[in-house]
C-alpha cells in the first residue's frame, strides 16, 4: 500500500508522518510501531524529510519518459519504426508504456502479494514445520493465502516466523502442544500472531533484536525466560544457550549463565543466614534449655 501511495504522491515519495504512513498500510499505530524499523529499511530518508524509494523512483521516471515519447509521437501522426537497439532503457512506442504501467499500478482493493508463488513458499514451509502441533486441523489451506496477504502487506517473513517460535514456546511452557487449545495456524495469522514475537518486551523504541541476536529465534527477554524456566523447546529453537551449536550468541549466554549461578549464589547465602538468625535468635515461646539442645557444640566445630 505504501507503494501505491508513492507512486500518486508528487515526487514518488511519502511524508515523514507515523500517523498517515500506519494509515495507509491498513495497520493500528501500536501495530505499525512494531513493523516500522523493517518495512522503512526499504526507503531512505530524503533531505526534504520526505520517504523515498529507490526502485520505486527509476520505475516512475522509466513511466514518464515512455509517456513523452508517446507524446511526441502521437504529435507526428503515429508511432515510429521499431529501432534495431532494443534497449529498454530507451523504449520508444505506447504499447510498451501501458504494460509497464500495468505491471505497477496497485488496485486499492487488492494489496501487494508476491507474484510467484515461489516468493513465499520456502518462507510458508519454515512457518509451517515452526508453528505448535495441535490436536485436530491446521487449516492450512487458509493459513496459506493469509501468510501471502501478510507478506504482501510489507510484514516481513521472518517477523511471522519468530511469532510463531514465541507462540510454540508459550505452549510448552503451559503444557498445550499437541491439544486442541492450541490455535489453527489460519486463526493465528488473522490477527492473533501480533501479540507474540517479542516486540512487547522491549523498551519503548528500541529494537527487540540487537544486532547480535539472530533472526530465526523470538526476543532475547522471551528466549532467557524460558531458559532459565528449565523447559527449553529444543526443536524449535536447537541447543541450549552455552551448548554447541546454539544460535544464541555465546557472549550472551555467558551472561545469562553468570547471572544463572549468581542468583544461586546469592540463595544459598540468604538460606545460609537464615539459619543463623534462627539458630542465635530463637523464636518467642522456646526455651533456651531446648535451643541450647539443639546447638552444636563449640569444641566440636
Amino acid at each position: 500500500m505504501l507503494l501505491m501511495v508513492a507512486w500518486r504522491r508528487p515526487g514518488c515519495s511519502l511524508p515523514d508522518d507515523d500517523t498517515s504512513l500506519a494509515r495507509w498500510a491498513r495497520v493500528s499505530a501500536k501495530t505499525w510501531a512494531r513493523i516500522r524499523p523493517r518495512v522503512m529499511a526499504f526507503w531512505t530518508l530524503g533531505e526534504a524529510g520526505e520517504w523515498v524509494q529507490s526502485r520505486l523512483s527509476q520505475e516512475q521516471l522509466r513511466a514518464s519518459q515512455r509517456a513523452s515519447v508517446a507524446r511526441e509521437n502521437g504529435t507526428r501522426g503515429g508511432r515510429p519504426k521499431s529501432l534495431k537497439n532494443k534497449d529498454p532503457e530507451n523504449p520508444a512506442g505506447l504499447q510498451k508504456e501501458t504494460q509497464e504501467k500495468a505491471s505497477i499500478s496497485i488496485s486499492k482493493d487488492n494489496p501487494i502479494v508476491p507474484q510467484s508463488k515461489l516468493d513465499i513458499e520456502g518462507p510458508f514451509r519454515e512457518f509451517r514445520a515452526t508453528y505448535p502441533k495441535r490436536d485436530g486441523s491446521q487449516d492450512w489451506a487458509k493459513a496459506k493465502p493469509r501468510f501471502a496477504a501478510l507478506i504482501g502487506k510489507g510484514i516481513p517473513p521472518d517477523r511471522l516466523i519468530a511469532s510463531a517460535q514465541a507462540y510454540r514456546a508459550e505452549a510448552v511452557r503451559q503444557g498445550k502442544l499437541g491439544t486442541s487449545y492450541v490455535k489453527q495456524a489460519a486463526t493465528f495469522l488473522s490477527g492473533s500472531w501480533e501479540e507474540y514475537g517479542g516486540a512487547s518486551d522491549a523498551e519503548p523504541g528500541n529494537d527487540p533484536h540487537p544486532a547480535a541476536w539472530p533472526r530465526n529465534l523470538p526476543a532475547p527477554s522471551l528466549v532467557k525466560s524460558t531458559w532459565h524456566s528449565g523447559k527449553w523447546p529444543r526443536d524449535a529453537w536447537g541447543a541450549e544457550p552455552g551448548e554447541q551449536g546454539s544460535r544464541v550468541p555465546a557472549a550472551i549466554a555467558a551472561e545469562w549463565t553468570a547471572e544463572r549461578v549468581a542468583g544461586g549464589e546469592g540463595a544459598a547465602l540468604a538460606a545460609g543466614l537464615r539459619l543463623v538468625e534462627a539458630a542465635e535468635f530463637p523464636a518467642k515461646g522456646t526455651s533456651a534449655l531446648t535451643t541450647s539442645a539443639h546447638k552444636i557444640p563449640r569444641a566440636a566445630c
